[in-house]
């Protein structure tokens, strides 16, 4: 009875064995923030893979490249066989996902949908790779991170933020899009947040009906300038009027990543500075009359 216990016992072994597969050793990223999400995972090494734009860190810039998030190389990819094949379900093209796992490539698709996802899933990377103890600790780090700032400003008077992230046509993002819940976390308010989609056109009208507080610029930082000098033609709009137009590291903010949740720091600062700003200038000004219109709800209990 002992030898079948024993012998019973080293067959669930091996099954198990069998099931629960290796840590992965070689890995393609096909989206820029998989890439970096990898590398916080302590998993940096075991890339052989990622497409174009994978700029950060430097060190993903000397790993070859299969493409674009949008159009892979299919080829490159099984030459450099890899055992995990990191996807991006609202990116990548569905029929590249497919025909990757035609061929009987393992892939791990995911998508960020809170704040909450990007430590998440950099633990979950950890896991796939092995690297779990430092992908653990990163995310729990994070998590802090996040839950620090949610309790510092999720009590401050609003400040309505219009995000821009391209010009003609102007485009920005919805209420669900992670940017805007970073605003949120910074006590801030999208004027788009209604939209239907992520992200979509709108258009000038719109924006100076909204009459943002303030306006973030997004962006290629070749394009900023640009844009700066298109906006500061409008005094009309609150923003422009109390220079609180900004130019952001689109690299930070548009990517979701360890670095979006580290850059939401300085994000939620500038954005206390203008609340602060906003409420100065009601105390120094108390008599206009136009204040509760252009400044919302500044004169009620602004923190």
């Amino acid at each position: 009875m002992k030898r079948f216990l024993s012998g019973l016992a080293l067959l669930l072994s091996a099954l198990s064995a069998t099931v629960q597969a290796a840590p992965a050793q070689r890995i393609i990223s096909l989206a820029p923030h998989l890439t970096e999400m990898l590398y916080s995972a302590g998993a940096g090494d075991k890339l052989v893979g990622v497409v174009n734009y994978s700029d950060y860190p430097e060190a993903a810039l000397q790993l070859p490249q299969v493409g674009s998030y949008n159009a892979i190389n299919l080829e490159a990819i099984i030459a450099l066989k890899p055992d995990l094949i990191l996807t991006w379900r609202s990116g990548n093209r569905v029929q590249d996902s497919e025909r990757l796992q035609a061929l009987g490539l393992p892939v791990y698709e995911s998508e960020v949908e809170s704040l909450e996802d990007i430590p998440a899933l950099i633990a979950k990377l950890g896991e796939l790779a092995g690297t779990e103890i430092i992908a653990h600790a990163k995310a729990a780090a994070l998590r802090k991170e996040l839950q620090t700032l949610r309790e510092r400003y999720q009590q401050k008077t609003p400040v309505s933020v219009f995000y821009q992230i391209w010009n003609k046509p102007f485009i920005t993002m919805n209420g669900r899009q992670f940017i805007s819940q970073g605003l949120a976390l910074c006590g801030a308010r999208n004027i788009f947040a209604d939209l239907p989609a992520l992200t979509g056109q709108v258009n000038l009208e719109a924006i100076i009906s909204r009459n943002p507080q303030v306006i973030l610029l997004g962006g290629q930082r070749a394009f900023q300038q640009a844009w700066l000098s298109d906006w500061q033609a409008m005094p009309q709009v609150t923003a422009i009027h109390n220079k609180q137009i900004h130019l952001l590291n689109n690299n930070l903010y548009q990517r979701p990543t360890e670095r979006f949740i580290h850059a939401l720091t300085p994000l939620c600062e500038l954005l206390d500075n203008a609340r602060q700003a906003y409420r100065l200038k009601i105390k120094i000004e108390p008599n206009q009359g136009d204040h509760h219109q252009q400044f919302g709800n500044f004169n009620r209990g602004a923190q």
